[in-house]
């Protein structure tokens, strides 16, 4: 990774290729606190927030619109360990996706970009996907979304209107997931699923369950009415 343009980091100056290689290309480290360690180190303003929040949700979209392209330049581990870090622990970059200060439209861009990494990568994957950060995707962002009440699900008028159309984008983005021929894809979706109250998810997931009920075990059909129920935690 070359050092120089990471002087001074502003994270939403960035070009995608700078922005991606800042994330995926670095070793693999064991727990939380060495990765702090290993992304924090010597560039302590990389806690500071972006300057330009919008640039920052474009890379994201970029990212996603390329991951087929990344994830033949890094290894599994390195695309699953930057990815927590972009989402989890140390960035939280799901907050962007619900700031009204940020062009709507952008946002919505963004969240649907996120089918791409689902349809081009994990597809094709035969892990166990529970073990990766794709299986916590969808849980991650939708905490960015909190404190909103959860009564969103049988009242819909409680959101503003971009909140809405927030809601709406992840729920279309997650129903084309949910599609996807691939048990690992359909999975994440329905944990997506399970976290967030769109008034439309019920109907989804349990028209999901009709279709497929005699493929789980009686545990699985348990978690997925779980799911349906927004139960999961």
């Amino acid at each position: 990774m070359d050092g120089d343009w990471i002087n001074d980091l502003d994270l939403s100056t960035l070009t995608p290729a700078q922005f991606s290689a800042f994330f995926f290309d670095r070793p693999i480290v064991e727990g939380l606190e060495a990765k702090y360690k290993l992304f924090l180190g010597e560039f302590e303003c990389f806690a500071i927030s972006p300057s330009n929040p919008a640039a920052f949700v474009v890379n994201v979209q970029a990212m996603c619109l390329n991951f087929c392209d990344l994830a033949k330049i890094y290894s599994p581990d390195q695309l699953d360990q930057g990815l927590w870090t972009i989402f989890g622990g140390v960035l939280h970059c799901e907050e962007y996706l619900f700031d009204p200060t940020i062009e709507n439209s952008l946002r919505v861009d963004c969240v649907e970009s996120m089918y791409v990494p689902f349809r081009d990568v994990v597809a094709n994957l035969t892990i166990d996907v529970k073990e990766s950060f794709y299986w916590m995707w969808w849980d991650i962002v939708l905490h960015g979304f909190y404190p909103a009440p959860k009564e969103y699900k049988y009242n819909y008028l409680t959101l503003t209107n971009d909140q809405s159309q927030m809601i709406d984008a992840i729920f279309q983005t997650l129903s084309k997931i949910l599609a996807l021929d691939h048990r690992g894809c359909q999975i994440c979706a329905l944990h997506g699923l399970g976290h967030l109250y769109h008034p439309s998810s019920e109907q989804l997931v349990q028209r999901y369950l009709d279709e497929h009920r005699s493929e789980f075990s009686a545990e699985d059909v348990k978690w997925i009415e779980g799911c349906r129920d927004n139960s999961v935690q």
